[in-house]
């Protein structure tokens, strides 16, 4: 018996639907690669993936907590939306098919093109939204720490009640949010960054808050791999500081007025753009040091906890700084003052070896570089010799200070030392281009182990008793940089249980990168590139094919091959003498124990 008429077209309910069904709760008939309802709308259609290998229940909760609220972020974004000259919000199916993507867990890429030009104007800044607000929270909570620059909370959500500073922090609220999202959902919010330009657009291209703006948006730009956006935002930045002159002194003073902690803010804004610039311009090499050249008179930062707490003491100045090796007293400045200083030091030791001949730089390196990075430790207060303090809190800004100093030597030394380059670095992006053929020098030895010493204070950095891993995303470059000088240690120097202890070191400094990379893309490439060459320098059998000397005739000369078997001989007759010079080093924990590298590396917690 045939059915009635009136049921042949009757759609049944399917087991599988689509999630953009799902998400608003209405029938789909599970058609692939696209359901009848997507089809119709034009919407991106995507399904769930099996649960068995698949999401399970805590990742699907979350995407549908990410859907929701980036559903809400796209209602307050509408509605707040105004004056006819504001173009209209985007069309109700594009904005589907963005939560499509989001719940669906695609990339950026993947977002369906905007030809027009859309501008989404985020809600007016309140105190009270401010307080409430997650993804400022999650700023505060995982970022602030790493590059303290913009006002603590608690003094911003006050400065929001102002009726004539409330529209100027709109931009800076909009850039906290985006990084604070990265933080909770670890993916890049196309919307959040619709709001961001938006504010940008809007604001006073001359107001300071806006350098704050650009270097935290660049920041989050870069190691999203957003490399082009991030140059140009950081360069607006600097160029907006210089016009602004935020390097006087007078600066905080006329900006900040009586309020102390503002005053304060605009200091740290100088510095962390003079820090940020130099990270870029040298463990990145993406940027000229713009400002390396600025004569600053503009004071010092205060303690972090002076600044949390709005108590700010009578700043500190650069001159007196400089002069701390004549201070009678036990003379201390706060843990940014000395990231400012580790800063400069590296900026005026890493050219010294520039311009100079082959057979000058290994006494250049050692008489003058050297002294600059040396005199940095050693006239650090024991106070300061402890990187974590006896509650297990570490110090960002001195752990990233010592990170610092010592790639800087690792970077200087190495040319001149038995850790030869291997051509597979070179796909590292944050390997540095090989050096020019140099002779060998008189002190290679020095040179040798003055690099594996940087390598195991790096080492001791790394192997802090804090986790998860979390620090700023600039430490991807300097980890690496020693990761890569370790290798070649393991290759050309190490053997027997030397070797076997620099192995557990290299999956421990991968690990630390993998903890990064977790959160930021470009970190989780540069990952992957440090696995490749370890599989290479260490001989392991690897599936993807490494780049060898004769794939790669850019890096070598027709008399490379002489040269490196003259080389070879050279350094097999010298590798006894640099073992010996490092048995302090030896034992399975050495690397744990600074007493055996030199009582003056300030890198250990408190006995």
């Amino acid at each position: 018996m045939n059915p009635p008429a009136h049921r042949k077209n009757i759609v049944t309910r399917s087991s599988l639907a689509c999630l953009a069904c799902r998400s608003r709760h209405v029938k789909c008939d599970g058609k692939k690669p696209s359901c009848s309802r997507c089809d119709e709308s034009g919407r991106l259609c995507n399904y769930a993936k099996s649960r068995r290998g698949g999401l399970g229940r805590a990742a699907l909760t979350r995407l549908r907590q990410l859907a929701a609220a980036e559903n809400r972020l796209v209602g307050n974004l509408i509605r707040a939306t105004c004056p006819p000259a504001i173009p209209e919000a985007r069309p109700e199916s594009e904005v589907d098919a963005c939560l499509d993507a989001i719940v669906a867990g695609t990339t950026q890429d993947s977002m369906p093109e905007r030809h027009d030009p859309i501008l989404l104007v985020p809600p007016m800044v309140q105190a009270s939204n401010l307080g409430d607000d997650a993804l400022v929270d999650l700023y505060y909570k995982n970022f602030h720490k790493l590059h303290p620059l913009v006002l603590p909370r608690r003094h911003l959500i006050g400065l929001c009640q102002d009726p004539d500073s409330q529209p100027r922090l709109v931009p800076l609220v909009a850039v906290m949010r985006l990084i604070g999202h990265l933080y909770g959902f670890r993916e890049w919010p196309c919307l959040l960054q619709d709001a961001v330009k938006g504010c940008f657009s809007q604001a006073s291209q001359t107001d300071p808050f806006m350098v704050q703006c650009r270097v935290l948006y660049s920041i989050a730009l870069f190691w999203y791999g957003h490399k082009n956006e991030a140059k140009d935002e950081m360069e607006t930045a600097a160029r907006l500081a210089l016009g602004l002159e935020m390097f006087r002194c007078q600066f905080a003073a006329e900006q900040g007025g009586k309020d102390l902690v503002l005053r304060e803010c605009w200091r740290r804004t100088w510095w962390m753009l003079y820090i940020v610039n130099g990270y870029y311009a040298g463990t990145v090499g993406m940027l000229e040091f713009a400002v390396i050249d600025v004569e600053a008179t503009v004071e010092l930062p205060c303690e972090e906890f002076e600044y949390e707490s709005g108590e700010i003491p009578e700043p500190k100045t650069l001159e007196e700084f400089d002069c701390r090796e004549f201070s009678l007293g036990n003379t201390s400045f706060s843990s940014f003052t000395y990231l400012i200083g580790a800063a400069r030091c590296v900026a005026s030791a890493a050219p010294m070896t520039l311009g100079i001949t082959p057979e000058d730089a290994s006494l250049h390196v050692i008489h003058t570089a050297d002294s600059i990075l040396d005199g940095w430790l050693l006239l650090l207060p024991s106070g300061r010799k402890q990187i974590m303090d006896k509650s297990g809190e570490i110090d960002e800004l001195m752990f990233q200070a010592n990170l610092l100093i010592h790639v800087a030597t690792i970077s200087l030394h190495r040319p001149l030392s038995d850790l030869r380059f291997n051509t597979v670095e070179a796909i590292s992006s944050c390997a540095r281009q090989p050096p020019p053929e140099l002779p060998i020098p008189e002190m290679v030895n020095v040179h040798t182990v003055r690099v594996l010493r940087s390598i195991e204070a790096q080492i001791c950095l790394l192997a802090l008793p804090a986790r998860p891993f979390h620090h700023t995303p600039f430490a991807t470059c300097m980890i690496s940089e020693g990761t890569l000088a370790l290798l070649s240690a393991c290759r050309f120097l190490f053997k027997g249980r030397e070797l076997s202890r620099a192995r557990d070191q290299v999956r421990m400094t991968i690990g630390c990168l993998k903890s990064l990379g977790d959160i930021w893309p470009r970190t989780a490439r540069n990952l992957q590139e440090i696995q490749r060459i370890a599989q290479c320098a260490l001989g392991l059998k690897e599936d993807t094919p490494i780049p060898t000397i004769s794939d790669s005739p850019s890096l070598s000369d027709p008399s490379s091959s002489e040269r490196q078997t003259t080389q070879e001989s050279d350094i097999s007759s010298s590798i006894g003498d640099v073992t010996d010079m490092i048995n302090s080093l030896d034992g399975p924990c050495s690397w744990y124990s600074l007493g055996d590298i030199d009582p003056e590396m300030p890198w250990w917690i408190d006995q």
